[in-house]
């Protein structure tokens, strides 16, 4: 019999969930088939298996279990498949009114799958879903496509879904209530009132509500303080269109690419940067790796790129997209999460100027970055066109000083406005 347990999937997760069981007890499995999807503090993940034999499900989707407790059994072929009992019961309890799947049953109607919808909800929306079949057929629906089509009066059951494996999502819902005679309107009339809250009710995922609680917990125990630059950029933009036109790898590459070499190269001359809070003590890193804020539709991750002072542009300019493709998809790797020494938020992308972020715990500093303007400058007493951009660093004041942040964002403002430093070859 082999275990299959709550793998640790970043460095800070201490619980996870079983978003959504693959297989069911009974399958038979080999070696590599995906389990489950688990869901950890930052992301969720697939669930492989490491053995051959029969799978035995102990804890059903949608119940956090502490990492290393067991989550289900393989047995080998022709042995019973009863589930074990598991090492320790989740110490959270079930909410009042949520959905509890019976013994040997799939998990709720309402499936939460991470990368689309994955809201918990209360039984009685779950139940509408369920009815909604009629004939028992099983529907798959997400929880707030659920609550509309009851409010809509919209029958899932005459749906389409457009989500992950036919999944129904809200959008589907909407579309259809849309359609004249969808929901019982006949065409030409125009739509009674709706009758539903005025106030919708969101779930949060289990992501933005580890994000929500990260911080508070950073802005009420980390001492910020905040300095801000603005970087000359005139020559960083000439030799990234020059790059972008010259050299193989380069064609997509970013101020964000340029921004997060220089903080590699400043991070080499001030180690101390390079640090995070140990409670007791400050642990300064030897590895330089630097995460970058990504924008989900429903939660936000921080991606790490491994030791970027001794990667060049274009190696920053791969490895990083891929890691922002992977993560917008919902899909990062373990690795892909975890090791982070540095941080690094743009929202320059959207027009944002200048903006404070908070310190990534337990980390000693994030790099808040704007857009490139064109602003009047003045230049040996003339006043010139010229391209800026704003820089604040947040820092933890227990384990940097002013004088040690300053230093450390006058070197990163240096490398960017000096930018052929970041075209040479890294140091080995």
């Amino acid at each position: 019999m082999s275990e299959v347990n709550m793998p640790k999937l970043s460095d800070t997760m201490e619980e996870g969930t079983v978003i959504e069981w693959k297989r069911k007890s009974g399958d038979a499995v080999k070696k590599g088939d995906v389990l489950a999807e688990v869901e950890s503090d930052k992301a969720s993940f697939e669930l492989e298996s490491d053995a051959d034999g029969v799978l035995s499900i102990v804890v059903e989707a949608g119940k956090p279990v502490p990492v290393g407790d067991l989550i289900a059994n393989i047995g080998k072929a022709g042995e019973a498949s009863s589930p074990s009992k598991p090492k320790a019961e989740p110490k959270a309890e079930q909410k009042s009114g949520a959905l509890e799947p019976k013994d040997g049953a799939e998990a709720a109607v309402v499936e939460p799958v991470a990368a689309a919808e994955p809201e918990a909800e209360p039984e009685p929306v779950a139940a509408a879903a369920d009815a909604a079949a009629g004939d028992g057929a099983r529907i798959k629906a997400s929880p707030i496509a659920a609550r509309l089509a009851a409010e809509l009066g919209v029958d899932l059951a005459q749906l389409k879904g457009s989500g992950p494996e036919g999944r129904i999502v809200k959008e589907d819902v909407l579309a259809a209530g849309r359609r004249p005679g969808a929901s019982g309107k006949a065409p030409g009339r125009s739509a009674p009132a709706r009758t539903g809250p005025e106030v919708e009710h969101e779930e949060l995922t289990r992501i933005q509500t580890i994000v929500a609680r990260r911080m508070v917990e950073s802005k009420t125990t980390v001492p910020h303080f905040y300095l801000t630059t603005e970087v000359r950029m005139d020559e960083a933009v000439r030799v990234q269109k020059q790059l972008r036109e010259t050299v193989t790898g380069a064609e997509k590459l970013t101020i964000s690419d340029l921004v997060m070499r220089a903080c590699a190269l400043a991070l080499r001359t001030h180690p101390e940067v390079n640090a995070s809070w140990g409670g007791d003590h400050i642990e300064v890193k030897r590895r330089i790796n630097i995460g970058f804020a990504v924008a989900q539709p429903k939660g936000l991750v921080v991606p790490v790129l491994k030791d970027v002072d001794a990667k060049d542009l274009v190696q920053i300019s791969i490895e990083s997209r891929q890691l922002i493709e992977r993560a917008r998809a919902g899909k990062p790797s373990p690795a892909d999460l975890e090791g982070g020494t540095f941080s690094i938020s743009n929202l320059g992308m959207f027009g944002i100027t200048d903006f404070a972020a908070v310190v990534n715990v337990p980390e000693a500093a994030i790099l808040a970055v704007g857009a490139v303007t064109d602003r009047p400058v003045v230049e040996a007493g003339q006043v010139v066109p010229g391209k800026t951009m704003q820089m604040t660093l947040s820092v933890d004041h227990r384990v940097l000083y002013g004088a040690n942040g300053a230093q450390f964002l006058a070197e990163v403002r240096r490398l960017l406005e000096n930018p052929v430093s970041l075209v040479l070859a890294p140091e080995s």
